[in-house]
């Protein structure tokens, strides 16, 4: 290898396992003539990566948002900037470590104690509506939607994002909160976790029949039968065609 191409390599080796920032890539010029780098220049796309994190942070989390004052949201998004830079191509995933820098800075700033929770919420909503999971267009046997996701939280919160706005607060309370993205509407649906709903989910995780349903509980079967097909049209589950009826 050259000496210059080997330079090339142990530079640029130093800089990307060095601290984040400006600092090392002054470095980095510095040792290659000619890579003088300008600092307004540098200020400009600072400028532009600041303001990318703000608007997908005001996106994806919006309820958050609301639920704070405009100053104490400023910090937020200026505290987050600057302990988790933004790394990754896709905007979108600025967002992914911002619930846990809420949970992490919510004492110490005097956040509403939901606060983490409704970010997690607002998090999942998006990470479900662009999951990579593929959605079968057709199954032969009732089956889980493979883009469910299963939150536990102390408040509940499906009613107030329901609300949107209706509600100061998110009433206190355990929930068990199902997300999925609908396989036609292509939109994320959310509810607590009810016993129906529960129950149907076991059918699909573990092959149980609606006639072994029945036998074991006592529902009539048409009752059984309705619940499927109720939260198959939900999407919640995916029923075979010849099923939906």
């Amino acid at each position: 290898m050259k000496p210059s191409l080997r330079h090339f390599f142990d530079s640029m080796d130093a800089y990307l396992a060095g601290p984040a920032g400006a600092e090392g890539l002054l470095k980095l010029s510095a040792s290659h003539p000619g890579w003088d780098v300008d600092p307004e220049r540098m200020a400009l796309y600072g400028q532009f990566v600041r303001g990318h994190v703000r608007s997908t942070l005001e996106k994806l989390f919006p309820l958050t948002r609301e639920a704070v004052t405009p100053g104490a949201w400023d910090a937020l998004v200026e505290g987050y900037t600057l302990t988790r830079p933004a790394r990754h191509y896709e905007l979108n995933r600025l967002g992914e470590g911002f619930a846990p820098f809420i949970a992490d800075a919510a004492d110490s700033r005097g956040l509403p104690a939901f606060l983490p929770a409704l970010a997690r919420f607002e998090w999942t909503d998006f990470a479900v509506f662009a999951s990579e999971e593929v959605i079968p267009e057709a199954v032969e046997r009732l089956t889980p939607n493979p883009t469910l996701m299963v939150l536990e939280q102390p408040y509940r919160l499906c009613a107030f994002v329901r609300a949107h706005g209706a509600q100061a607060v998110p009433a206190e309370g355990e929930e068990l909160a199902l997300l999925w993205r609908h396989p036609e509407r292509l939109v994320t649906f959310y509810m607590e976790a009810t016993p129906p709903a529960l129950l149907v989910l076991k059918m699909a995780v573990e092959g149980l029949s609606e006639d072994a349903v029945t036998h074991a509980t006592g529902m009539a079967a048409a009752d059984v039968h309705a619940e499927v097909v109720r939260f198959a049209k939900d999407g919640l589950v995916l029923l075979p065609a010849s099923a939906l009826s």
